[in-house]
């Protein structure tokens, strides 16, 4: 049908839980959850396909993927950057970047601005500024990690139980409400189709998950590649 919309498939396993959405070319949605929170490489491909046989549709009518892309959990993201990557490749299929705390800001009601901040470690989160333009959330500058939250201006923050005492206490003291994040694969489907819409999609070569932090592997193995590494001679001055 001229002027449908075109298929669209969504991945949203950046945090705990994780699922897929699609939309199809009457455009409805329909979501297809993983049966397992801690093993998405043994449930990711087949909660696809349990979507489209469900929908008695075939992968090679997928027109573009849309992926959450962090940040988040590193076995999270790191499959499902791999997987819409291996789809765009093999299905021909254009790629759509979602940040993360898009999705979690889809699911927000009210005008903002907001700020989304996760991935809490060691007294730090990633924190995302975010505000509604045109009845869209749009992203304000660059998320980053940070020590303390800029609470101005700021009606509600997104954020986990992990969030520090001490953001918290700024938050009351603010008056600003937190509450806690979703980050469902409906959310992801409707922001992918948003950014698709603009135009706005990535080269499937150049999609990266957005780590907030070096993963503890990476970091252990620059460790352990600066410790072999030749020292210098000391010089003994006589």
């Amino acid at each position: 049908m001229t002027g449908s919309p075109s298929i669209l498939l969504a991945i949203e396993t950046s945090q705990g839980r994780g699922g897929v959405a699609l939309r199809d070319r009457a455009g409805r949605a329909h979501v297809e959850q993983l049966t397992s929170a801690l093993r998405y490489d043994d449930d990711l491909v087949g909660a696809i396909e349990r979507l489209y046989g469900r929908l008695d549709l075939e992968p090679r009518a997928t027109e573009a993927v849309g992926v959450s892309i962090g940040p988040g959990g590193f076995t999270g993201l790191r499959i499902a950057v791999t997987t819409a990557k291996m789809l765009a490749e093999t299905l021909g299929a254009r790629v759509i970047a979602v940040e993360s705390a898009l999705v979690a800001a889809e699911s927000c009601q009210g005008p903002g601005p907001i700020l989304v901040a996760g991935a809490a470690k060691r007294q730090t989160v990633w924190a995302t500024r975010l505000e509604r333009r045109q009845g869209v959330w749009v992203i304000v500058g660059a998320g980053g990690i940070t020590d303390r939250l800029d609470t101005t201006g700021i009606t509600m923050v997104l954020a986990d139980e992990y969030l520090p005492k001490s953001m918290r206490q700024v938050c009351l003291a603010a008056g600003v409400r937190i509450n806690e994040p979703v980050f469902a694969p409906r959310a992801c489907l409707a922001v992918a189709a948003q950014l698709l819409g603009e135009g706005r999609v990535a080269d499937p070569l150049e999609l990266q998950p957005l780590y907030p932090r070096p993963p503890e592997a990476v970091t252990a193995w620059e460790r352990r590649l600066t410790d072999m590494a030749p020292q210098e001679p000391r010089r003994c001055d006589t």
